[in-house]
């Protein structure tokens, strides 16, 4: 681990101060490479070398001194941690596989898109390259004037996965708190009986509702994309009045509609469908249900008044598993010359493009704000660890080790996602 690490995460710099103290009272002098780094940084990560249990993943049979209370809290702390490093690296296999399809589907060859998640080193290699073939078939088919569109996901936290964590850390939401509990969103969920709200088919599943993203199918208003049957708009710029259109359709399509839909779809739709509020939901209902919403998310952060700060920290970060996000909306529209190499690329992107994007713009950035909730958390731990022994401190670094690791990922990841997104935009970078 070098110095510059420790600039990475928040953490580390509350820790710092604990480390050689509680390592000179707790046998902790003269553990091997302890040299390696500065004053208290270098015996902090040579005590992170001391807690195999946190690679191995059996932070349960750690035991600490100091009591129930102070091992509860420092083991939910680990727990936290190790569990945000596991979801780090299974987005990253994720994101390379999403950027590997997309470049398999362009005709790049196997060595090219094989690589190990590591660090986010793995998807940077990928994507980048798949980026740049992205970027290069964008320029090669300028005619086809190529404009993509995409829209940030939603996000939800799992309430019934939060609820549970809550109760078993000892600190349970209040009765008839939930919709006081989610911040900056709505609750959704399963409604057996009438959807008085907005009812949200889950993107790729059948739609017959409104589509604001690609539509498969027919789309009755707001189309554009390439339209198998009649085209009651502008092909290509000219009027059409319902007839057969052999390049973009403009309006609205009857027939083995590809493109972006903002009315109806009877189809498959690549992002969220929308139905008319009060009619039976099979999908997800917002804004309220006749009967009790089922299998309940949060759109927003789900943080229950009065409810502990730690349980609250690690429970977020415990339950990142379960929480999910959308397939950002993807549009892709040719406003030009649409040759058979731009309908490729076309089709590849919007196959591709909506899992690699939700890195970019909602799991990686949820991702990233669950490490620094564990990261404000350190001040706490660092406080159990003092009284918990000279395993405890090992453990912890350990902890603060992976966190680290994890945030750097993240934004690997991130840039790594970006940087298709752009080239895909004609630009070099999706930012983000």
């Amino acid at each position: 681990m070098s110095v510059n690490r420790w600039k990475l995460f928040a953490m580390p710099v509350a820790l710092l101060g604990l480390a050689s103290p509680l390592l000179t009272n707790c046998g902790g002098k003269g553990i091997p490479g302890a040299d390696s780094l500065p004053g208290p940084a270098g015996d902090l990560a040579s005590a992170a070398g001391g807690c195999e249990e946190m690679k191995s993943g059996n932070i349960a049979d750690l035991k600490f001194e100091g009591g129930a209370d102070v091992e509860g809290k420092i083991k939910g702390f680990l727990e936290a941690a190790a569990s945000l490093d596991k979801l780090t690296a299974d987005m990253e296999a994720d994101l390379i596989a999403s950027c590997g399809k997309l470049g398999k589907d362009l005709g790049m060859n196997e060595a090219e898109l094989q690589a190990a998640p590591g660090g986010g080193k793995g998807a940077e290699k990928v994507c980048n390259a798949v980026s740049a073939k992205v970027n290069a078939a964008v320029k090669a088919n300028a005619e086809a004037k190529l404009a993509v569109q995409i829209e940030p996901p939603k996000c939800y936290a799992d309430i019934n996965a939060m609820q549970k964590c809550l109760g078993d850390c000892g600190s349970p939401v209040q009765p008839g708190k939930l919709e006081a509990s989610c911040e900056g969103g709505e609750i959704s969920g399963k409604c057996d009986a009438e959807c008085k709200g907005k009812c949200s088919v889950e993107a790729g599943a059948a739609c017959s509702g409104t589509c604001n993203a690609s539509c498969s199918g027919k789309c009755d208003a707001g189309f554009k994309g390439t339209c198998g049957g009649k085209c009651d708009g502008k092909c290509d710029g000219k009027d059409s009045k319902g007839a057969a259109c052999a390049g973009t359709c403009d309006g609205k399509c009857d027939a083995k509609a590809e493109g972006s839909c903002t009315g109806t779809c009877d189809g498959s739709c690549s992002g969220s469908c929308e139905l008319k509020a009060g009619a039976k939901c099979t999908g997800s209902c917002s804004g309220g249900c006749t009967a009790e919403i089922k299998e309940p998310k949060c759109s927003g952060e789900f943080k229950p008044p009065s409810v502990d700060p730690s349980c609250q920290m690690q429970c977020t970060a415990k339950t990142a598993g379960t929480a999910t996000c959308d397939p950002p909306s993807v549009r892709i529209v040719a406003n030009g010359k649409v040759n058979a190499d731009a309908q490729k690329l076309i089709a590849a992107l919007r196959t591709s493009l909506p899992a690699i994007a939700k890195v970019q713009l909602g799991t990686g950035k949820k991702l990233a704000a669950a490490v620094s909730g564990v990261g404000k958390a350190g001040v706490e731990v660092k406080d159990a660890a003092l009284k918990a022994g000279g395993k405890a401190v090992a453990c912890v670094a350990a902890a603060v080790d992976a966190s680290a690791n994890a945030t750097a990922s993240i934004d690997v990841n991130i840039k790594a996602s970006a940087s298709v997104s752009g080239s895909a935009s004609g630009g070099a970078s999706g930012g983000t």
